[in-house]
């Protein structure tokens, strides 16, 4: 859904010639993606564990990609200043991990018409901690203490399971804008806001850092035409997990406009699962089994 949304951006925007920031690790899933689906060449992941530094040389894919040993706000401002990027700051916490600094180094250093996303757990459990004295802290206090928002003491009942995504990816997309306006002529329009499960709910959001003449210009894209973006709201990624007999199967029926009946199927899905799938069947993965 990001690779399809990025082609849209690119009718005015030369996203081949970006530069692509991200954490690969040891699997670089979306540094292959937008290298082979978006042509972008010039790309650095960056590892924080020392320890780690051969294995990632190993595993990245490609030559293109430049390995940067350190903490991200040691290295992001570099980055990021000398041409359009594209940034994705692919977290495993929760949304403490956003909280560091890194954003407000990211954006305060980006040329207009650069990208950043955000991805942190969205699990309300993030707010149940202890402080120095072994008590337990108010989720609220908590949570007032990671965004500096005082205001949010009048939202505590958004902290349930099932509202709290929807709340961190607004403080996620304010904590962006924020950083943006800092800097005069600067603005941030959203693009993206998911939720989905990775083990645990999950939430990215992000957009792209305008001047006047780039809001122009990606106003031109069209992107309210693709349905998943959604950025005022989390678009609910809950897509069916499928042997790829059932895929196959599945995409017998596709592309149709109506529904597939449940009875047409010689197996066994949820009607809201057979519908997510006809939605978004060309976005879904491909997996494959590799023998011994």
């Amino acid at each position: 859904m990001i690779v399809n949304s990025l082609h849209r951006v690119g009718r005015r925007f030369p996203i081949k010639d970006y530069r692509y920031v991200g954490f690969g690790s040891m699997w670089f899933t979306d540094f292959s993606l937008f290298h082979r689906h978006l042509g972008i060449s010039d790309m650095v992941t960056i590892e924080k564990i020392v320890s780690r530094k051969r294995r990632v040389e190993f595993n990245k894919p490609y030559s293109c990609i430049d390995v940067r040993m350190g903490d991200a706000s040691a290295v992001l401002g570099d980055l990021v200043e000398a041409k359009r990027s594209l940034v994705w700051l692919d977290y495993d916490g929760g949304l403490a991990s956003a909280t560091t600094g890194d954003v407000e180094i990211a954006v305060g250093a980006m040329t207009s018409g650069s990208m950043i996303m955000l991805s942190v757990n969205a699990m309300s459990d993030q707010l149940n901690v202890k402080d120095d004295d072994g008590n337990l802290v108010k989720p609220i206090d908590h949570l007032i203490e990671l965004t500096s928002r005082a205001g949010l003491a009048s939202e505590s009942h958004r902290l349930t399971r099932n509202d709290f995504p929807k709340l961190v990816a607004e403080i996620l997309h304010e904590r962006i804008r924020s950083a943006a306006l800092a800097r005069p002529g600067f603005a941030y329009v959203p693009i993206w806001n998911f939720l989905y499960a990775d083990g645990a709910d999950m939430i990215t959001v992000g957009g792209m850092i305008v001047n006047e003449a780039d809001a122009a210009r990606l106003e031109e894209c069209e992107l309210g035409d693709l349905p998943f973006l959604t950025a005022a709201e989390p678009f609910e990624i809950r897509l069916p997990m499928l042997t790829d007999k059932e895929k196959r199967e599945l995409d017998r029926f596709l592309p149709r406009d109506a529904p597939i009946k449940a009875s047409d199927l010689p197996f066994e899905l949820r009607d809201n699962e057979i519908e997510a799938y006809r939605k978004f069947y060309l976005e879904y993965p491909l997996y494959g089994e590799i023998a011994a």
